[in-house]
């Protein structure tokens, strides 16, 4: 009786272990969800002297640029994808290029601007 009951409890042991869907995880350390997403915009060159290309993934509603101090130093409206922005005018410095797509998805990137 004893063989027959260590029999039966392996029997179910094994089934249950074996009939469980196995999925593998995704890891997502380090990541954010922005991460795992198409980016916006790709923009060069950077660093930037004079005109500053930005290529949309979708159409580009607007463009904003942001001093280190937070302060915005330039906004655009647009419809279109791919855009040439004449930066002449700013100072030497670092500044976050701010970019809002037709989906309203927002992505931001450091510009250098020499």
């Amino acid at each position: 009786m004893r063989k027959i009951l260590t029999i039966f409890s392996i029997l179910i042991v094994c089934n249950i272990s074996f009939s469980q869907d196995i999925k593998p995880q995704l890891e997502l350390e380090n990541k954010t969800i922005e991460d795992t997403q198409e980016p916006v915009f790709k923009f060069h060159p950077n660093p930037v002297e004079d005109n500053l290309f930005v290529i949309g993934t979708h159409k580009i509603k607007s463009i904003e640029i942001i001093d280190a101090l937070g302060k915005s130093v330039a906004f655009y409206q647009f419809d279109k994808s791919i855009i040439r922005l004449n930066l002449s005018d700013l100072k030497s410095g670092i500044y976050l290029l701010k970019v809002i797509d037709k989906n309203d998805r927002l992505d931001i990137k450091k510009l250098v601007v020499k």
